[in-house]
């Protein structure tokens, strides 16, 4: 026969154990990880006693240095605040790479090429957000639209939403294929958009349909899929001025008729006679090129100056 046990009083707590003249700190404490239900499920929450709180966004401090130094290397430390709130506001979870910062090279407005920081999710990202709400269901099956050859257009897929006054409506948005697929330098689709277009368009125009509907839960965080086509962007490094001055000076001790051809050259293939406009691959090329030549001139000013010498001796003994 089982002997019976008296429950525990509600409010009980077990005395600490330096009272038991035992290791101060805690061992058999069970890890506190966030065991509510619902919206909260994946909020992550500081684990033992040596991982406080120290930053808004609910990360413990050895969250925030593994965050900082693996999944979000490479950011400014405004990019990685930026961050940390777009985890908080979108309580996705980044150690499971429900959510990642992306560095590209983009253009600035004035012409010349920095980094930028892309905040992504991919689509199940964006649709747990908006489940999240309560206010979200999933639409009718996308449609497309071709052209008289067959070839895909563009798609449109529906989502749900549910207003104030409970009533359902449906939220629809497109998206063209030209303005999404991802292209190799063939000008070809490459990847998941060659195997299956109709699939990952259905899904940048749901990405546009959820943002749509859920603007302040979504606004700031784009999909995996509506970016990829951003991953092939090329970003050409240039001649350093540095290198530009090496080759100039060079150049200034090769023959002329090897510096009109050089920068025919560059004008026609490369639109510039500007060093520092041009591809950085090229300039081991241009250096080993120019050098030869210099040294093919210095080479026959030699011979000249030595033939000359001998001219001189030649007349001097006559």
């Amino acid at each position: 026969m089982q002997a019976s046990r008296e429950a525990a009083p509600k409010n009980y707590m077990c005395p600490p154990r330096q009272e038991l003249g035992r290791c101060s700190k805690d061992h058999t404490a069970a890890p506190r990880f966030n065991q509510q239900r619902g919206d909260n499920m994946n909020k992550i929450m500081p684990i033992s006693d040596d991982h406080q709180l120290s930053h808004p966004s609910g990360f413990s401090r050895g969250q925030i240095e593994i965050l900082k130094n693996s999944i979000c290397k490479g950011v400014s430390n405004e990019e990685f605040e930026v961050f940390l709130m777009a985890c908080a506001k979108t309580q996705l979870d980044p150690f499971m790479k429900q959510i990642y910062a992306v560095k590209r090279k983009m253009r600035k407005p004035d012409g010349s090429w920095g980094e930028s920081m892309t905040i992504q999710t991919g689509i199940d990202g964006y649709r747990l957000i908006a489940e999240r709400t309560g206010s979200y269901a999933p639409g009718p099956e996308p449609t497309y639209t071709m052209d008289n050859s067959g070839h895909l257009l563009s798609a449109t897929a529906y989502i749900k939403k549910m207003t104030k006054d409970g009533t359902w409506h449906v939220v629809s948005a497109s998206a063209y294929i030209d303005e999404y697929c991802q292209k190799g330098k063939d000008g070809q689709p490459m990847g998941l958009w060659s195997s299956m277009p109709r699939t990952m368009l259905a899904k940048c125009a749901e990405s546009q349909a959820l943002r749509k509907a859920f603007p302040s839960e979504m606004s700031g965080v784009y999909t995996k899929e509506e970016m990829l086509q951003a991953e092939v962007e090329v970003f050409v490094p240039k001649i350093s001025k540095p290198q530009s001055d090496e080759l100039t000076q060079i150049l200034s001790e090769c023959d002329e008729a090897y510096r009109t051809w050089l920068y025919s050259h560059l004008k026609k293939h490369y639109k510039t006679e500007n060093f520092t406009d041009l591809p950085s691959e090229i300039y081991e090329r241009m250096k080993s090129a120019a050098i030869k030549n210099m040294e093919e001139n210095f080479s026959k000013h030699r011979e000249s100056d030595e033939k000359s010498t001998d001219d001189r001796k030649d007349e001097q003994s006559e």
